[in-house]
């Protein structure tokens, strides 16, 4: 649940979670229903719009390397060498045109976060 940043908000629903995919307290979760109270999680962390936002605000950073900036082509050859990927230039270029609606400029957080949305990603 850490991993998928979405941790228990407190001890109580931690036991609560425990109570509820190990009620025998045997010590093991079968993966239905680790997945099932993740899922759970997950859908109502996006249901939060304070939570939505804040992960916006954290991706889009990583791109930005946390800087108050739009994204730019040099910010996307960047990560694609982090993630060493052969993206190509004309591959970023419509990345960005994608997000901006055509343009070439930089990506701001209201676009950034709209290519979420339609990838599904957040809302």
């Amino acid at each position: 649940m850490i991993a998928l940043n979405a941790p228990p908000s407190n001890k109580a629903e931690w036991q609560e979670i425990l109570e509820t995919i190990d009620p025998e307290t045997t010590g093991w979760v079968s993966y239905d229903h680790f997945v099932a109270v993740a899922a759970l999680k997950l859908h109502a962390r996006h249901e939060d719009p304070d939570a939505m936002n804040e992960e916006v605000v954290k991706a889009y950073g990583l791109f930005t390397k946390g800087q108050e900036r739009d994204i730019t082509l040099h910010d996307l050859r960047r990560i694609a060498k982090e993630l060493r990927e052969d993206v190509p230039d004309n591959v970023l270029k419509d990345m960005i045109r994608e997000a901006t609606g055509g343009g070439l400029g930089g990506v701001g957080m209201e676009d950034f976060e709209g290519v979420m949305k339609r990838a599904g990603i957040f809302g």
